[in-house]
Order: C-alpha cells, then sequence, then structure tokens
C-alpha cells in the first residue's frame, strides 16, 4: 500500500512539472499568495465543512485571453501512515468569471488529489482548456474532506469565501489558534494556464 501512495505521490510531481512546460513552450503559474507554501503546517490548514460555501480565490489573466489549464491546491485530507484511507467524501471546484457567471465545475472524490501520506501536498485538478477573458474566481467546495492550505503572509484581499446559494463574496478571515480576532488569509490556490 506504501508504494502504491509512493508511487501516486510520484506521478502527482511528473504530472506537476509537466504543467510547468506547455505545447506553446511556458506555462503561467498564478499565484495570489505568497508563494512559499512550505511555512504550512497543519496548523495553517482550514475546511468551511459546509456544502455551498467555498474557499475563492479571484485571478486575472496576464494576456486579455488565456486558456486555463489546471488548479493547483495546498490541501489534505488527513491520510496519516498507518495505512488507512481516510472516508470517502465529495469536493467540487469551479471556474467562475468576473460576475461569478458558472464558466466550469468539477466533482469527484477528493482521494486521488489530497490523500498524501501525514501533511498537505499541492493537489492538481486539471481543467479541459477554458478560454478566459477578464478576471476570474476559481471556487473550491471542500465539503469537509479537505483542509485546504492558508497563508496568512501579505493577504492582498483576493481571498474569499463564496455563497453558492447567494451568490456573494466575503472576505476570507479564520480564527487562528491564540488569537480571539479572525485573521485575513488568502487561500493557497493556484491556477495554471497559457
Amino acid at each position: 500500500m506504501k508504494n502504491i501512495l509512493l508511487l501516486a505521490s510520484f506521478c502527482s510531481v511528473v504530472s506537476l512539472a509537466g504543467l510547468a512546460i506547455g505545447e506553446e513552450g511556458q506555462q503561467d503559474l498564478l499565484i495570489q499568495d505568497s508563494g512559499n507554501e512550505t511555512t504550512v503546517n497543519l496548523a495553517g490548514l482550514y475546511s468551511s465543512g459546509y456544502l455551498g460555501v467555498s474557499e475563492t480565490v479571484k485571478f486575472t489573466p496576464p494576456k486579455p485571453v488565456w486558456i486555463l489549464d489546471a488548479v493547483q491546491i495546498l490541501g489534505w485530507d488527513g491520510f496519516e501512515e498507518n495505512g488507512t484511507l481516510p472516508e470517502e467524501q465529495i469536493m467540487s471546484m469551479e471556474i467562475r468569471d468576473e460576475n461569478l457567471n458558472l464558466l466550469y465545475r468539477f466533482t469527484d472524490s477528493q482521494l486521488p488529489y489530497f490523500t498524501f501520506i501525514g501533511q498537505p501536498g499541492i493537489g492538481v485538478i486539471e481543467v479541459p482548456s477554458l478560454a478566459i477573458s477578464g478576471d476570474f474566481y476559481v471556487c473550491f467546495y471542500d465539503r469537509g474532506a479537505v483542509d485546504v492550505g492558508i497563508d496568512r503572509n501579505d493577504a492582498e484581499g483576493n481571498s474569499y469565501f463564496f455563497d453558492m446559494q447567494t451568490k456573494d463574496l466575503f472576505p476570507a478571515e479564520v480564527g487562528i489558534v491564540g488569537s480571539e480576532e479572525l485573521v485575513p488569509v488568502n487561500w493557497i490556490i493556484r491556477a495554471v494556464g497559457h
């Protein structure tokens, strides 16, 4: 079992490396966090656990028409080295345009994307080449299946909670151990395209 998981992790890394170089030479990695996910540990993970509320990040493409190929999310489903897989649950991701209109929806089990041994890792969700013009939002509905990485450094205001029912955006602020106030955060959710 351990060898299978190590092989799966290796394949994820190879797949992630493949995203760095596209057919046209270079992929763009859009980042709205500090860019240093290595500082995130178990205290730096968050799950809304709500069915209709997502961790959401707003992105601005580097050119007028840009193709989204994948989304990277730092996350973890709690898998430990004891070899027992976490309960399979359903998570979902949406791509929305600058007016929050739905462009693409993806739903699957969390297991193929976020089952890393004993620690969070970068899950890659590929998107059928999606042409983007203007700002767009990546909305990740963890539904309690995945804890999403947070970054408290330089929270820029591009991370939100999105309520699917009301279509409202709220600033991404979470409770942190040792603080009585909510702290603004960046979700470690990134967009890959060309």
